[in-house]
């Protein structure tokens, strides 16, 4: 192999290891929208029926926090509502949270790649760590 053959997978490995990344940027604005619109996944499948949740709460006690609350029109996934969730869009429960709060947003990246964003008036937003214009330095 050559010096400059060597030279391009080392810089190759590099970038494949300290590209960048998604993050998540911005803050909260506890304005309660993430907590009305919920979509919760059983495995690889989005949860459709109320079967398929009250099952999914046997497995994960941290569901029974929910409740349904609609049907999404665009996949039929059911909706969800945190039930500590005060009129005023604030946390009732807030120390105490479940483990889906606390984490949210959820950095998935195949979401982001397809143009996934956070709901329209969220305070956080997907970017990355690094951008495209920093690699060319």
């Amino acid at each position: 192999m050559k010096l400059k053959e060597l030279f391009q997978h080392i810089k190759f490995l590099y970038n494949k290891t300290f590209s960048s990344k998604y993050v998540v940027k911005g803050k909260c604005k506890a304005c309660g929208k993430c907590c009305r619109s919920i979509v919760f996944y059983d495995g690889e499948d989005l949860i459709k029926t109320e079967e398929q949740f009250e099952k999914a709460k046997l497995k994960n006690k941290r569901m029974n926090m929910f409740e349904i609350s609609g049907v999404d029109e665009t996949d039929g996934a059911l909706t969800f509502v945190c039930k500590s969730l005060r009129p005023d869009g604030k946390c009732g429960a807030y120390w105490i949270r479940s483990m889906f709060c606390r984490e949210y947003p959820f950095v998935v990246p195949d979401f982001i790649r397809n143009n996934g964003q956070t709901l329209e008036g969220c305070g956080y937003s997907f970017g990355v760590d690094k951008e495209f214009k920093e690699y060319l330095k």
